[in-house]
């Protein structure tokens, strides 16, 4: 799929969404490129900025990058034209990308073992994907259990709440400001702080620098400009080093262990010798624990490894070692899989893979290194069944041995995963007939 302005001609490539799922007029919500600053895709609805994905890691006139899962994708920037495309590497697979009616971007694939299209990416899922969610100079954190009595904003380095009382009631949407909004950061001792692995901001305000700039090259470039307030330093291959920096506000800041930008934040020397304690302090505190830990590991040791091996000998659960099955000497109607065989087997639990999902949790396709194909039930988080519980359940159903019930080989219990794995079908399941009007005529 391709979405950009030709800038000679001003055609402008873009998705929009239905009215309804019923009715194709055009909706609320349209998916286009911003080439303002550094060049991004953006998603509206109406006409206020809703939802954006990262500035683009390059500033060249075109550039190409293939995921590893296969996703390809290749940008034009030039005085001609601004265009973003990306398709799968691989042209068996289809793929589409579309906007629901209700504002979901999705990019989906046909899986052919199901007739389906299943769901690759889509966005936005959590409140920190809401544009501006955390205001100016806010950074939103990511969703987590104890989120109910969390707020999940918080304001960038030498930055306090605009509004302490909206902050305290959970609104970050007016941002964050200075905290000595008198004190010139213009040449006066100020340097820079590094937040990690984040969503960049918005970077309509951004320019990237000459390529082939180190990251220190790049503070310096930052410091002489006194509306600068922030940048990157990035290693592209096959490109080198380049900076991308921004002037102005910092908008829409997020954590995000997927894209993995450090954005070093602009602060005053007040500021910057106060992280700069914080960080020679943590830094002492390890060398310390680094040297206690050092002082009784020998002793540690011999009592661990006398230890473990008891635990061995004390063990009578089976595994799967080379990618072959054991029986346990503990359950002796039981198959015990090893954890890194079933990742193998669905290499490493693939959107491809994936047959469908249930109150259970999800169901993979996977083949394991003697050819045999097998069907995979993944346990969620979320459920609340032990492992005892898990197991005497595992034992009953492998017990029930009969023609017309699928056959269960056995479980994986490893750490905090829980999963049962069965022959595979590939007719599917018996509903996929009996609801259907045309599949349940060949049933007799």
């Amino acid at each position: 799929m391709r979405l950009g302005l030709n800038r000679i001609t001003g055609l402008d490539r873009f998705l929009t969404s239905w009215k309804s799922q019923d009715d194709p007029g055009t909706g609320d919500y349209l998916y286009k490129m911003n080439p303002t600053g550094s060049p991004q895709v953006v998603l509206y609805k109406g006409s206020t900025l809703y939802w954006r994905s990262g500035p683009w890691p390059w500033h060249t006139s075109s550039a190409a990058a293939t995921t590893s899962s296969g996703f390809k994708y290749y940008s034009v920037n030039n005085e001609d034209e601004v265009s973003y495309t990306y398709f799968f590497d691989d042209p068996s697979i289809i793929s589409r990308v579309v906007i629901g009616n209700s504002g979901l971007l999705q990019k989906l694939m046909w899986n052919d073992g199901d007739l389906q299209w299943k769901e690759f990416w889509s966005a936005p899922k959590y409140r920190c994907d809401s544009y501006r969610h955390s205001g100016a100079y806010g950074k939103c954190g990511p969703e987590s259990a104890d989120s109910f009595n969390k707020f999940e904003c918080t304001c960038l380095p030498g930055y306090e709440p605009k509004s302490p009382k909206n902050w305290y009631h959970r609104d970050g949407s007016e941002g964050c400001v200075r905290k000595q909004l008198g004190l010139s950061m213009c040449r006066n001792g100020e340097g820079f702080v590094k937040v990690e692995l984040l969503k960049a901001p918005d970077s309509f305000n951004a320019v990237w620098m000459d390529m082939s700039m180190s990251s220190s090259e790049c503070e310096q470039a930052c410091l002489r400009n006194c509306s600068c307030t922030a940048f990157v330093s990035m290693n592209i291959d096959g490109k080198g080093t380049s900076c991308l920096a921004w002037y102005g506000e910092l908008i829409d800041v997020s954590e995000n262990l997927y894209e993995r930008w450090d954005l070093n934040v602009r602060v005053d020397a007040t500021e910057l010798a106060t992280y700069t304690r914080k960080s020679n302090g943590f830094l002492g505190h390890k060398r310390q624990l680094a040297i206690t830990i050092i002082s009784v590991i020998v002793t540690l040791f011999m009592v661990c490894l006398v230890a473990y091996i008891c635990l061995m000998k004390k063990s009578t659960k089976g595994y799967l070692e080379g990618n072959e099955l054991e029986e346990s000497s503990r359950h002796p109607d039981l198959l015990i899989f090893d954890l890194g065989c079933i990742v193998a087997a669905t290499d490493n639990f693939s959107p491809i893979n994936k047959l469908g999902q249930g109150g259970f949790g999800s169901v993979f396709k996977g083949q394991l290194s003697n050819g045999q194909e097998v069907a995979i039930k993944r346990l969620s988080n979320s459920s609340a069944q032990g492992i005892e519980k898990f197991k005497n359940e595992v034992l009953l159903i492998a017990k029930l041995q009969h023609r017309n019930l699928v056959k269960l080989f056995g479980c994986c219990i490893q750490g905090e995963e829980k999963m049962l794995i069965y022959e595979y079908m590939p007719n599917k399941s018996l509903d996929f007939f009996i609801f259907d009007h045309t599949r349940s005529s060949l049933l007799n």
